[in-house]
């Protein structure tokens, strides 16, 4: 059934590729050449050249020390510069990631805002306030950190992919990296991300695509994909994402790093560049991003915390408890019992995951039991995971996604973005005959029922679809956590690994495993 599924996708996009000859969609790709691109694009190569300007300062080649700091995690890099180690500080661990992003640029494509200059005068206030006052800032002092591009940074673009934002320079920062900033991490450069933000791969007509660090021709995911292939590349300490419907999850699932996605709300979300404004019915979030889980804790605890009573006012954001330190202690993990109760599974009964995806969970479970965990199979039905895919596709194409579409005006529309709205530009008659053609000939409910969904829909019928959500929510919650009693689910955070680049328009159906 789930490879069945797979070939009408295949069959279906083709035909309606030949079908929309007739209907005035333009994908004119002359737009690539647009001179708010061209700019743009010279705008970061400038930037990259001209640190590289002076070879006293930055050689094409890392040294051994240098070396040693890419491969130092974040919590060890603040205790040597607390320690005052020789030639720890924070100038010259950034200037080994800014050499090493660079090298991981070349090899991937995964820059798109270049900040090294106020990065690097950043890094030298901080080492005056540490000799002056022997004080570390915080807990991230001298840590190089890289942001999504989404994210805004006082005086620097944040275009998601659209040459209508170049040339727009965000105002202030965004409040979680004034956040990072008070902790003395140093903000240094943005990353790629695909166009629009609603796809699994990277890639967009200002910058390009960007590719896996493992192996090139193969994508490193979305929408964090250039988070994911800087850190993957030892080109960043630490980074910040944001997701949705998977877009922290797959990029670090494609590129071996760690990242974790916190509830909506979690986090002030204030200060990001957004291609749906006003769009509340699926809500995203900022994630950290990190190369290993003992630095994803500690972005965690600086990300996590009670934000100040100021913000708590403005933004209207009610306190949630402080970061519980003590469940990532190992002294007392060791000593406590193992009370934690697991939920797995291997498939979500629309489409078999690789074996490769099968076993890291299988081992995972492995892992937990040999250390006294209890990991119970769910019954995966019980889920009713198509019913979750068509309301995120249901309710994220409420407005014909015409906010969305709204940003490209002149610019060539990447491939993941035309397919995410091709539904919606369908006559009703088309989309209907698609369906019925689905369902009664092909026996396929399942693209069947989404075909239906993609559409525009009226101020009632969008109430409709909010019940039938906390309907479906209320369902799997008291399912996984009442019933059973859960306190995580492990499962494939998608059913293959890393795939060649713009190669999704065919597989986008790969995508359902991080929408639910």
């Amino acid at each position: 059934m789930q490879t069945e599924t797979i070939r009408h996708v295949d069959v279906m996009i083709a035909l309606l590729l030949h079908l929309l000859k007739f209907f005035p969609i333009s994908l004119d790709p002359r737009s690539w050449w647009d001179n708010a691109a061209i700019l743009k694009r010279r705008e970061r190569l400038d930037r990259l050249v001209g640190i590289l300007n002076d070879p006293n300062e930055f050689s094409n080649n890392l040294n051994a020390f240098e070396l040693t700091i890419l491969s130092t995690p974040a919590h060890e890099i603040v205790a040597r510069i607390g320690a005052r180690r020789l030639n720890w500080n924070a100038k010259n661990v950034l200037k080994a990631f800014i050499k090493a992003s660079i090298h991981a640029h070349v090899e991937t494509n995964c820059l798109s805002e270049i900040m090294f200059e106020e990065a690097l005068e950043r890094a030298d206030q901080l080492d005056k306030e540490f000799a002056a006052t022997g004080q570390l800032r915080g807990k991230l002092h001298g840590v190089p950190i890289s942001l999504k591009d989404q994210i805004n940074v006082e005086g620097f673009d944040s275009t998601i992919g659209f040459t209508k934002f170049v040339n727009q320079p965000a105002a202030e920062n965004a409040l979680v990296v004034d956040r990072l900033i008070e902790e003395g991490a140093i903000p240094f450069t943005k990353t790629n991300v695909p166009q629009s933000l609603f796809s699994f791969e990277c890639s967009n007509p200002i910058f390009g695509a960007t590719h896996n660090p493992y192996k090139r021709g193969f994508t490193c995911g979305g929408s964090s994909g250039g988070e994911a292939a800087l850190l993957a590349s030892d080109g960043s300490c630490l980074g910040i994402g944001t997701d949705i419907g998977g877009s922290l999850r797959i990029p670090a699932h494609y590129c071996g790093c760690y990242s974790l996605k916190p509830c909506a709300g979690r986090i002030v979300e204030h200060g990001l560049r957004d291609c749906d404004d006003g769009y509340t019915e699926i809500q995203g979030t900022i994630g950290p991003m990190a190369r290993c889980w003992e630095d994803l804790v500690l972005l965690s605890q600086v990300l996590l915390h009670k934000p100040d009573p100021t913000t708590s006012r403005k933004f209207g954001f009610i306190p949630l408890d402080d970061f519980r330190y003590e469940i990532f202690d190992p002294l007392i993990a060791e000593n406590t019992p193992p009370s934690t109760k697991f939920g797995f599974f291997t498939s979500d009964n629309l489409i078999e995951a690789s074996i490769p995806c099968q076993r890291a969970v299988q081992e995972t479970v492995e892992v937990l039991q040999l250390a006294g965990y209890e990991c119970v199979e769910i019954d995966v039905t019980r889920l009713d995971i198509l019913e979750g895919l068509v309301l995120y596709v249901g309710l994220s194409s409420a407005d014909g996604y015409q906010t969305m579409l709204s940003h490209v005006e002149s610019d060539h529309m990447d491939w993941s973005m035309f397919l995410t709205t091709i539904g919606c530009k369908l006559p009703s008659w088309l989309r209907w005959t698609i369906s019925g053609v689905l369902r009664y000939l092909l026996q396929d409910e399942v693209m069947a029922k989404l075909i239906e969904a993609s559409r525009a829909k009226s101020t009632t019928e969008l109430q409709r679809w909010r019940v039938r959500k906390d309907a479906y929510c209320l369902k799997v919650r008291s399912y996984l956590w009442d019933e059973l009693e859960l306190d995580a689910l492990i499962c494939p955070t998608q059913a293959s690994p890393a795939i060649p680049v713009e190669s999704s328009w065919n597989k986008s159906f790969l995508a359902e495993s991080t929408l639910i």
